[in-house]
């Protein structure tokens, strides 16, 4: 993957308890204006939960995540794995379907199954599923997840625990999905993901993109999805959710992205938790598909952000996923 520059401008000191000034919309000239301020105008206050913007989170339509009970979590195969000295845990998002998402494109069937290479998966949660269509079917083995899924125009996805058992080995630790209707599989190396989230095209506009973290419990980390809007060419908005290492949200995002006058091409953001209490800024830069940022707390640099994004000019059609860690975590 192509490394991009950071662009590092520390936020001024907050002058508010909510601050709400700055809000990105999805006007041209406003997401301009802003692009060409420190931090795209966010500051380090506190705000209002889901930046008192829930209209905007709403008309993104971004997929809802659902817990799931994955019997595998208690089966003795599992546990022995996950206590055995110098095992491994990553957490993993996974999402798949129409990207940019097209509502006049036909449905698919991604029904089939993941399998790990060596080890387990856990499930823990589901994303976009639907009732009528999308079910976690009864599992049988402890390297494999077989599943449901049908989509349109959006993605559905799994958040999902691996444990590798030999994390020294020096074959590849492998995830793959398999179609159930014997086409293609596709297959993602954890060593890659841990470079960044990864884009795998599965033909016709069809995508699965995926970002994967090594479970540490002394360093903050998690992930973000959501919708990223082109509102001009090089020029746009995101909104989405940030979630917790096993998948579940903990809070909002909300950003800017686009081409200054002198030619950088720049994200910036911020994100909060549930409550709007202040977590973070973002500022970094984009380009084809990825994006890097510096994670920014009120003390300066704490982290990095790292994702991929697909842009569309639907509020609803694009999508970016992304990792975030303290530095810590590296």
């Amino acid at each position: 993957m192509r490394q991009l520059p950071f662009v590092l401008l520390l936020a001024t000191s907050a002058v508010a308890c909510v601050d709400n000034a700055s809000a990105p919309t999805d006007d041209p000239s406003t997401t301009q204006s802003a692009l060409e301020q420190p931090n795209g105008g966010e500051t380090t206050a506190d705000e209002a939960p889901m930046f008192a913007d829930q209209t905007a989170f709403d008309a993104a339509g971004i997929e809802a995540d659902v817990a799931a009970t994955d019997t595998m979590a208690t089966d003795p195969t599992v546990t022995t794995i996950a206590a055995a000295p110098g095992a491994a845990s990553h957490r993993v998002i996974l999402m798949w379907g129409k990207l940019p998402a097209d509502p006049n494109s036909a449905p698919r069937d991604w029904s089939g199954s993941l399998q790990i290479s060596r080890g387990a998966l856990v499930v823990g949660r589901t994303i976009g599923f639907e009732p009528a269509t999308d079910h976690l079917l009864p599992r049988t083995s402890a390297d494999t997840v077989p599943f449901d899924s049908v989509t349109k125009p959006f993605v559905d996805g799994l958040a999902l625990r691996v444990l590798d058992p030999n994390p020294a080995a020096t074959d590849p630790l492998t995830l793959t999905y398999t179609p159930a209707d014997g086409s293609t599989p596709y297959s993602l190396d954890l060593a890659q993901l841990a470079s960044g989230p990864l884009v795998v095209d599965a033909g016709d506009g069809f995508k699965i993109i995926a970002a994967a973290l090594r479970d540490n419990d002394t360093c903050e980390h998690g992930f973000m999805r959501g919708r990223w809007h082109q509102v001009l060419p090089n020029l746009g908005v995101y909104r989405g959710l940030v979630v917790g290492p096993e998948g579940a949200v903990i809070g909002h995002v909300r950003g800017i992205y686009g081409q200054r006058k002198n030619g950088d091409r720049v994200m910036f953001g911020k994100f909060i938790d549930d409550a709007g209490h202040f977590k973070g800024l973002i500022a970094g830069t984009y380009d084809s598909g990825d994006f890097a940022a510096k994670w920014i707390t009120r003390d300066g640099d704490h982290g990095i952000i790292k994702g991929k994004y697909i842009e569309s000019p639907d509020v609803r059609g694009g999508l970016f996923a992304a990792r975030w860690a303290d530095s810590a975590c590296q």
